[in-house]
């Protein structure tokens, strides 16, 4: 009896060993349309969306802060009139500002990476900085007669490459 009562005492502090170690928690991604259907995305459960009236029309924003402190965010920018987009070199050029206008609210970030990118028939600019405390900030602009849209996730530096950021930026369908 005595031996038997020791291998259930072991039992159960084997499960209990196994249950203070707990697994990392799944995230539940949701089906987000964009006003008038121009965008599809996905975002993890729990997200926010503001809309603002801006002097020059509207900012829609999805926004979520995961608990490993990884921030993903869209901006969709919407301008009271359309206005034209250039196209080539221009357009190129115009990506490019738009990054060194992001850049600037990350004083003292690098540049790791920037290539011009392809998401269904936009083209459009990614880059990834270094910035202060070892973090990253990953974004991708895109330019529209309709809209301007950013997408954005920072974070710590070791969450760069993680599977949540891979699958928010993999998410954006435009149309």
């Amino acid at each position: 009896m005595m031996h038997r009562r020791l291998f259930v005492t072991a039992g159960a502090a084997v499960g209990l060993i196994g249950v203070s170690t707990p697994g990392r928690a799944e995230v539940v991604w949701v089906a987000v349309s964009g006003p008038g259907n121009r965008y599809r995305l996905k975002m993890p459960l729990g997200y926010r969306y503001l809309q603002v009236p801006t002097h020059s029309g509207t900012l829609n924003s999805y926004v979520y802060m995961l608990p490993d402190k990884v921030t993903l965010e869209l901006l969709d920018i919407v301008p009271a009139s359309p206005h034209p987009v250039p196209s080539g070199a221009a357009l190129a050029t115009a990506l490019e500002q738009a990054q060194g206008g992001m850049m600037k609210s990350w004083p003292g970030s690098t540049v790791r990476e920037q290539r011009q990118i392809q998401t269904g028939p936009l083209t459009g600019r990614e880059f990834v900085l270094a910035a202060a405390g070892d973090r990253f900030v990953r974004a991708r602009f895109y330019l529209t007669p309709e809209a301007i849209y950013s997408q954005i996730a920072q974070g710590p530096m070791s969450q760069l490459g993680s599977p949540l950021v891979a699958q928010f930026f993999d998410s954006l369908r435009f149309g």
